[in-house]
Protein backbone atom coordinates (compact mmCIF):
# COMPACT_ATOMS: atom_id res chain seq x y z
CA UNK A 1 0.00 0.00 0.00
CA UNK A 2 2.48 2.56 -1.20
CA UNK A 3 4.96 2.15 1.64
CA UNK A 4 2.79 2.82 4.66
CA UNK A 5 4.14 1.21 7.83
CA UNK A 6 1.17 -1.01 8.65
CA UNK A 7 2.93 -3.17 11.22
CA UNK A 8 2.57 -0.72 14.12
CA UNK A 9 4.11 -1.41 17.53
CA UNK A 10 1.26 -1.87 20.00
CA UNK A 11 -1.41 -3.89 18.23
CA UNK A 12 -1.34 -6.52 20.93
CA UNK A 13 -2.01 -4.03 23.70
CA UNK A 14 -5.07 -2.76 21.89
CA UNK A 15 -6.52 -6.06 20.77
CA UNK A 16 -8.07 -7.16 24.06
CA UNK A 17 -10.21 -4.06 24.54
CA UNK A 18 -11.04 -3.80 20.85
CA UNK A 19 -12.39 -7.35 20.75
CA UNK A 20 -15.30 -6.21 22.91
CA UNK A 21 -16.49 -3.95 20.11
CA UNK A 22 -15.40 -5.75 16.95
CA UNK A 23 -17.57 -3.70 14.65
CA UNK A 24 -15.86 -0.54 15.85
CA UNK A 25 -12.39 -2.06 15.54
CA UNK A 26 -13.23 -2.45 11.88
CA UNK A 27 -14.08 1.26 11.92
CA UNK A 28 -17.60 0.89 10.54
CA UNK A 29 -19.88 3.91 10.49
CA UNK A 30 -22.23 4.67 13.33
CA UNK A 31 -25.68 3.44 12.30
CA UNK A 32 -28.22 5.99 11.15
CA UNK A 33 -30.30 5.46 14.28
CA UNK A 34 -27.39 5.85 16.68
CA UNK A 35 -27.04 9.55 17.40
CA UNK A 36 -23.93 9.56 19.55
CA UNK A 37 -20.62 7.78 19.86
CA UNK A 38 -20.17 5.38 22.76
CA UNK A 39 -19.80 7.37 25.99
CA UNK A 40 -17.60 4.63 27.45
CA UNK A 41 -15.51 3.43 24.50
CA UNK A 42 -13.64 0.19 25.01
CA UNK A 43 -10.38 1.61 23.67
CA UNK A 44 -8.68 4.68 22.29
CA UNK A 45 -9.24 3.40 18.77
CA UNK A 46 -12.94 2.86 19.34
CA UNK A 47 -13.37 6.29 20.90
CA UNK A 48 -11.60 8.18 18.13
CA UNK A 49 -13.18 6.35 15.20
CA UNK A 50 -16.68 6.60 16.65
CA UNK A 51 -16.25 10.29 17.37
CA UNK A 52 -14.98 10.97 13.85
CA UNK A 53 -17.94 9.15 12.36
CA UNK A 54 -20.27 11.20 14.55
CA UNK A 55 -18.79 14.40 13.13
CA UNK A 56 -18.95 13.04 9.58
CA UNK A 57 -22.60 12.21 10.08
CA UNK A 58 -23.27 15.75 11.34
CA UNK A 59 -21.79 17.21 8.14
CA UNK A 60 -24.06 15.06 5.99
CA UNK A 61 -27.07 15.94 8.13
CA UNK A 62 -26.43 19.67 7.72
CA UNK A 63 -26.45 19.30 3.94
CA UNK A 64 -29.35 16.86 3.64
CA UNK A 65 -32.35 19.20 3.86
CA UNK A 66 -31.00 22.18 1.93
CA UNK A 67 -32.24 23.18 -1.49
CA UNK A 68 -29.61 23.49 -4.26
CA UNK A 69 -29.81 27.25 -3.88
CA UNK A 70 -29.26 27.11 -0.12
CA UNK A 71 -26.43 24.59 -0.51
CA UNK A 72 -24.51 27.08 -2.66
CA UNK A 73 -25.69 30.27 -0.96
CA UNK A 74 -23.43 32.81 0.76
CA UNK A 75 -25.72 34.20 3.48
CA UNK A 76 -22.92 35.78 5.53
CA UNK A 77 -21.21 38.79 3.99
CA UNK A 78 -18.11 38.34 6.13
CA UNK A 79 -17.15 34.99 4.57
CA UNK A 80 -17.04 33.35 1.16
CA UNK A 81 -17.96 29.99 2.66
CA UNK A 82 -20.97 28.00 1.53
CA UNK A 83 -22.17 24.63 2.75
CA UNK A 84 -21.24 23.20 -0.63
CA UNK A 85 -17.70 24.54 -0.41
CA UNK A 86 -17.27 23.15 3.09
CA UNK A 87 -18.49 19.67 2.21
CA UNK A 88 -16.32 19.43 -0.91
CA UNK A 89 -13.27 20.64 0.99
CA UNK A 90 -13.86 18.02 3.67
CA UNK A 91 -13.96 15.35 0.95
CA UNK A 92 -10.55 16.57 -0.17
CA UNK A 93 -9.22 16.53 3.39
CA UNK A 94 -10.34 12.92 3.87
CA UNK A 95 -8.60 11.74 0.72
CA UNK A 96 -5.48 13.83 1.26
CA UNK A 97 -4.89 12.52 4.76
CA UNK A 98 -6.01 8.93 4.49
CA UNK A 99 -5.25 8.00 0.87
CA UNK A 100 -2.18 10.10 0.14
CA UNK A 101 -0.55 10.73 3.50
CA UNK A 102 -1.45 7.53 5.37
CA UNK A 103 -1.44 4.90 2.62
CA UNK A 104 0.91 6.59 0.19
CA UNK A 105 -1.50 6.24 -2.73
CA UNK A 106 -2.25 8.67 -5.51
CA UNK A 107 -5.12 11.00 -4.78
CA UNK A 108 -8.34 9.81 -6.42
CA UNK A 109 -10.27 12.00 -8.81
CA UNK A 110 -11.19 14.79 -8.89
CA UNK A 111 -8.13 15.83 -6.88
CA UNK A 112 -5.53 13.97 -8.94
CA UNK A 113 -5.84 16.29 -11.92
CA UNK A 114 -5.31 19.44 -9.84
CA UNK A 115 -1.90 20.99 -9.20
CA UNK A 116 -0.74 20.36 -5.62
CA UNK A 117 -0.29 24.06 -4.90
CA UNK A 118 -3.85 24.81 -6.01
CA UNK A 119 -5.72 21.79 -4.64
CA UNK A 120 -6.59 23.26 -1.24
CA UNK A 121 -8.26 26.39 -2.59
CA UNK A 122 -9.75 24.49 -5.54
CA UNK A 123 -11.47 22.09 -3.17
CA UNK A 124 -13.51 25.04 -1.89
CA UNK A 125 -14.27 27.18 -4.94
CA UNK A 126 -14.84 24.43 -7.49
CA UNK A 127 -17.90 23.37 -5.51
CA UNK A 128 -19.83 26.26 -7.06
CA UNK A 129 -19.93 24.38 -10.38
CA UNK A 130 -21.09 21.06 -8.90
CA UNK A 131 -24.54 19.72 -8.10
CA UNK A 132 -25.30 19.40 -4.39
CA UNK A 133 -25.98 15.66 -4.65
CA UNK A 134 -22.66 15.08 -6.40
CA UNK A 135 -20.73 16.85 -3.65
CA UNK A 136 -22.53 14.91 -0.94
CA UNK A 137 -21.82 11.65 -2.77
CA UNK A 138 -18.17 12.64 -3.17
CA UNK A 139 -17.88 13.28 0.56
CA UNK A 140 -19.62 10.04 1.52
CA UNK A 141 -17.31 8.07 -0.80
CA UNK A 142 -14.20 9.73 0.60
CA UNK A 143 -15.31 8.87 4.14
CA UNK A 144 -15.80 5.24 3.09
CA UNK A 145 -12.28 5.16 1.67
CA UNK A 146 -10.95 6.63 4.90
CA UNK A 147 -12.68 3.95 6.98
CA UNK A 148 -11.13 1.26 4.82
CA UNK A 149 -7.70 2.86 5.18
CA UNK A 150 -8.10 3.04 8.95
CA UNK A 151 -9.16 -0.60 9.14
CA UNK A 152 -5.92 -1.57 7.36
CA UNK A 153 -3.85 -0.18 10.22
CA UNK A 154 -3.21 -2.76 12.96
CA UNK A 155 -2.23 -0.18 15.54
CA UNK A 156 -2.76 3.43 16.54
CA UNK A 157 1.04 3.70 16.24
CA UNK A 158 0.93 2.92 12.51
CA UNK A 159 2.95 5.58 10.70
CA UNK A 160 1.83 7.38 7.56
CA UNK A 161 3.67 6.67 4.32
CA UNK A 162 4.46 10.36 3.75
CA UNK A 163 5.80 12.95 6.21
CA UNK A 164 3.79 16.01 7.19
CA UNK A 165 4.75 19.64 7.77
CA UNK A 166 8.26 18.97 6.38
CA UNK A 167 9.04 17.00 9.52
CA UNK A 168 8.06 13.36 9.99
CA UNK A 169 5.10 11.04 9.39
CA UNK A 170 2.13 11.31 11.68
CA UNK A 171 0.69 8.16 13.22
CA UNK A 172 -2.90 6.98 13.00
CA UNK A 173 -3.65 8.36 16.48
CA UNK A 174 -2.67 11.88 15.44
CA UNK A 175 -4.48 11.59 12.14
CA UNK A 176 -7.81 10.56 13.67
CA UNK A 177 -7.60 13.35 16.25
CA UNK A 178 -6.77 15.87 13.52
CA UNK A 179 -9.69 14.80 11.34
CA UNK A 180 -12.08 15.07 14.29
CA UNK A 181 -10.85 18.62 14.80
CA UNK A 182 -11.09 19.60 11.13
CA UNK A 183 -14.49 18.01 10.55
CA UNK A 184 -15.99 19.47 13.73
CA UNK A 185 -14.63 22.94 12.92
CA UNK A 186 -16.15 22.99 9.45
CA UNK A 187 -19.38 21.47 10.75
CA UNK A 188 -19.58 24.46 13.06
CA UNK A 189 -19.13 26.77 10.09
CA UNK A 190 -21.98 24.97 8.33
CA UNK A 191 -24.15 25.40 11.41
CA UNK A 192 -23.63 29.17 11.28
CA UNK A 193 -24.49 29.23 7.58
CA UNK A 194 -27.67 27.25 8.24
CA UNK A 195 -28.65 29.69 10.96
CA UNK A 196 -28.17 32.60 8.56
CA UNK A 197 -30.36 30.75 6.05
CA UNK A 198 -33.10 30.35 8.64
CA UNK A 199 -32.60 26.61 8.90
CA UNK A 200 -32.88 24.82 12.27
CA UNK A 201 -29.80 23.17 13.79
CA UNK A 202 -29.35 19.48 13.03
CA UNK A 203 -26.97 16.85 14.29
Amino acid sequence: VGGANLTGSSAGAESGADDRHTRWCENLAVGAGEQFADLQPASERVGLTERLDEERRAVLAQAADLSPEEFHARPLAATKLTVGRLVKHLAFAEDRWFQYKLLGLELPEPWRAINDTEAHEWSFYSADDDRAEDIVSLYAASCDRSRTATAMCPSMDTLAAHPSFDKKPVNLRWLLAHMIDETARHSGHADLLRDALGRPPVR
